[in-house]
């Protein structure tokens, strides 16, 4: 049997070699040699300042209130008919007494006793009175940021270049196998 690397023909392994070495510094040139763009940076602050109020506001109006409350007085009987008038003269001296207003702004109250109705008068003057609520919400949304962006340019290969390198990969595969042939 006879191989390829025989001495008989050095030429032809000479040639080869050489051939071999020329595809390999075309596909060098031909991967480093496509260049891309340089890379960019962009350096940018952002600064967001939102704010938002909201408010509700409720108002409730109570009307004004005029009370009276009459309580009549009920006839004195006692289990002795001759301690009625007594009894009823004493009543009627300390109901005289009877006799009470206070006032404060719009708002009146008293009471007092009525001797030709014979009642005890309690009465009562409530003004109107508002009321309001204001309910607030605010909210306040600061975002400072500092934002990079880094632009990174993928090298482009055109597909002959790698069609060509895996050419490179398998005629280098077969020669590894050849020589291992050789020495094994």
């Amino acid at each position: 049997m006879s191989t390829s690397t025989s001495p008989e023909n050095p030429i032809k392994l000479f040639l080869k070699v050489v051939l071999f070495i020329a595809f390999y510094f075309a596909l060098c040139i031909a991967l480093h040699g496509c260049k891309a763009k340089p890379t960019e940076n962009k350096h940018e602050v952002e600064t967001v300042i939102a704010s938002k109020k909201d408010s509700i506001k409720t108002t409730v109006i109570s009307g004004a209130i005029n009370d009276t409350l009459k309580i009549q007085l009920p006839k004195v009987q006692t289990a002795k008919p001759e301690c009625d008038s007594i009894t009823k003269v004493e009543i009627l001296r300390v109901l005289q007494l009877l006799d009470s207003r206070k006032k404060s702004g719009d708002n009146e109250t008293g009471i007092y006793y009525d001797s030709l109705r014979n009642q005890i008068i309690a009465w009562q003057k409530i003004a109107q009175t508002k009321n309001v609520n204001i309910a607030t919400n605010k909210e306040y949304i600061h975002i400072k940021g500092d934002k990079q962006i880094k632009y990174i340019s993928v090298k482009y290969i055109p597909l002959w270049v790698k069609i060509l390198a895996s050419i490179g990969v398998m005629t280098l595969l077969f020669i590894v196998y050849r020589i291992s042939r050789i020495f094994i």
